[in-house]
């Protein structure tokens, strides 16, 4: 029965003697019958406490692999076939899982899957979405679009595609940038089934398992949720009202060597905040200068509500150090799955040999759809009604907090995009404040998610994309009592007086 901790690994040292032993006992090394080492001998023998290799025997016992009996201590179970008289136990899934499917269940967090039971119950007030209201999907043009693709270009729409993606839709979106002032070629375009998709790419083409990437604090939690599937490491920077502080940067990447630089600039998720002009030809610099790429998402800078932002860093890039994605799921429909990416051409062409593995091609129909939208002018007058929309929500929200919220709260009111960020008392954390505010009927995105080390935090993301004017009104004022509730009660509550130290 051996048993090897690895120090460098990600994984904590309970899950790496479970694994370890659950794979010998899968494996029959350790035959049904056979008594694992006492939990204290075990201990001193890898040098860790006794209750980590109570815990990883805890897992096993939990998967039926193994069974404490009288007088015998820990004794081996067994999980395969071949005893004469022994009944066949179900699978042991968890056994063969990979570590990014470890990594993946240990990102649940009982906020995050409250809230995803929380997306089919239409009696929470949610301002936690991130998307699009569905309700201002054009759907009737979507009729007229799919009845003229299908009219027009049948075999083609139905067929497979170029893995790169349809020459028309990169065509149109290499025009698109050109309006943001992003020279780029239609060539140095591949279409993605939505913007997450390139992420995940060129992560498993430039990374491996314990990199270190960095990404601003907070950053997008989806992101988060695929650097941890990949088993990297994330040093966080710290954001203010023009966005990532930028001067961090440079001392980060002597230090630690990244192998990328994650940014969302403009309108951020979550915060909502803009990385100001100077700060992205500064971050776009200091990239140059230690020959680390940026990947730039930019998932919301159409969505402004006066003057346009400033240009994407990929339009102040000259010599290909920014890998930039695009997508339509916010400006237009999630549902049809079409995002890009702008990236230079040795770049381009090794996604597309990852995708020849992987799925072979974009969405064909979504992208004839999206091509179809774009070339007859609906896009930008669809884009033009959500930003109206969109900015009188905000507008809303931010006055419905004015009168709901406590004077110590704290809140930004962004110029566009879909979110607004809520910094609470430093008494109050989130987590409290998500499961007071559930109970009243209310839900937000709690701003430890968002955060590398996910540590406990006094902050939230608002969305007001989704939810009405009426609702928003509603919502914030259910958040607000929940607030003040919380505040009310820890202020009943007698004050700790830390004892004195003696000299």
């Amino acid at each position: 029965m051996a048993v090897r901790l690895d120090g460098a690994s990600n994984l904590p040292s309970y899950l790496q003697i479970r694994n370890q032993l659950r794979e010998q006992i899968l494996r029959a090394d350790l035959a049904p019958g056979t008594r694992l080492a006492p939990e204290r001998k075990m201990a001193q023998e890898l040098g860790v406490s006794r209750t980590t290799v109570v815990a990883a025997y805890d897992e096993l016992l939990a998967e039926g692999l193994i069974e404490a009996r009288v007088g015998r201590g820990t004794v081996v179970v067994g999980a395969g076939p071949g005893r004469e008289g022994v009944a066949t136990q179900p699978i042991a899934w968890p056994a063969h899982f990979s570590q990014i499917g470890q990594h993946l269940q240990e990102s649940a967090t009982p906020e995050y899957l409250a809230l995803r039971e929380m997306c089919c119950q239409s009696e929470i007030d949610s301002l936690a979405m991130g998307s699009p209201d569905p309700d201002l999907i054009p759907v009737q043009q979507f009729n007229q679009a799919w009845e003229t693709v299908l009219s027009r270009e049948a075999s083609e729409a139905l067929d497979y595609s170029c893995v790169d993606g349809i020459d028309s839709l990169r065509e149109l979106i290499a025009a698109r940038m050109a309006r943001q002032q992003a020279s780029i070629r239609a060539e140095d375009v591949m279409i993605m089934n939505g913007a997450t998709q390139g992420l995940d790419f060129l992560l498993r083409l430039l990374t491996e398992p314990g990199d270190t990437v960095i990404a601003e604090a907070p950053t997008y939690f989806g992101a988060l949720q695929s650097f941890q599937a990949q088993g990297l490491r994330v040093i966080g920077v710290p954001m203010d009202q023009d966005g990532m502080q930028v001067e961090r940067v440079e001392f980060l990447l002597a230090r630690y060597r990244p192998r990328l630089i994650y940014t969302s600039p403009t309108f951020q998720n979550p915060t909502g905040t803009t990385l100001s002009l100077e700060r992205r030809e500064k971050l776009l610099a200091v990239s140059q200068r230690y020959q680390v790429p940026i990947v730039e998402d930019d998932a919301f800078g159409e969505l402004f509500f006066d003057a346009p932002p400033p240009p994407p860093i990929k339009a102040l890039d000259r010599d290909g150090h920014v890998l930039y994605l695009g997508t339509f799921s916010k400006s237009l429909s999630p549902g049809v799955r079409v995002g890009w990416l702008a990236a230079p051409p040795p770049v381009i062409e090794l996604v597309g040999m990852l995708r020849r593995v992987v799925d072979m091609q974009p969405n064909t129909l979504g992208q004839y759809l999206v091509a179809e939208f774009i070339a007859r002018g609906w896009l930008d007058e669809h884009v033009d009604k959500v930003r109206r929309i969109y900015a009188a929500r905000c507008q809303t929200m931010d006055e419905a907090l004015k009168r709901h919220m406590p004077a110590e709260v704290k809140w930004n009111k962004p110029d566009g995009g879909m979110f607004l960020w809520l910094e609470l008392p430093e008494r109050v954390t989130d987590q409290d404040l998500f499961s007071a505010a559930v109970q009243r009927g209310v839900s937000f995105l709690p701003g430890y998610l968002m955060y590398p080390t996910r540590a406990r935090r006094h902050a939230g993301r608002l969305n007001f994309s989704v939810p009405d004017e009426e609702t928003i009104d509603h919502a914030v004022a259910l958040l607000g009592a929940s607030l003040k509730q919380l505040m009310k009660h820890q202020e009943k509550e007698p004050k700790q007086v830390a004892p004195s130290s003696i000299v």
